[in-house]
């Protein structure tokens, strides 16, 4: 098993561009990346993963350079820390619906991204893995 770090290679140049588009079109890129990569990237700090207070909402991206990216502010010190696609589907999404979270699907800097609720993660995630098989 190789370094689920380096699960694919991001420049400096793509993530900014991938973390400058709108919230409904990071949210695309997002569900297209994770079915592909079976993979998506939260963030943790000495407390567990890492929630948005004002939208109650745990932010997911589909890399951890991008999650990184995103690690300022109260986040500050937060580390990338990669989540699974069967974990997400099986267990983080239940536990998300049993504390009433959302999801907060690719924030930026300085975009919340789109908030979903684990039903609506789960439906779009099941759908994208339909269309790549």
């Amino acid at each position: 098993m190789g370094d689920p770090a380096m699960s694919w290679e991001i420049t400096e140049d793509e993530a900014r561009q991938l973390l400058a588009l709108p919230a409904g079109d990071r949210a695309i890129q997002f569900f297209q990346l994770l079915a592909d990569w079976e993979e998506g990237w939260g963030l943790r700090d000495a407390e567990g993963w890492v929630v948005a207070s004002a939208t109650d909402a745990l932010p997911l991206w589909p890399h951890a350079a991008l999650a990184a990216a995103c690690a300022v502010g109260p986040w500050e010190g937060a580390l990338p820390e990669p989540v699974l696609l069967d974990e997400m589907l099986e267990e983080l999404l239940p536990l998300l619906e049993e504390d009433g979270l959302r999801v907060a699907v690719f924030p930026s800097p300085d975009d919340p991204g789109l908030l979903l609720s684990p039903a609506e993660v789960r439906e779009r995630l099941e759908r994208e893995m339909e269309i790549g098989r």
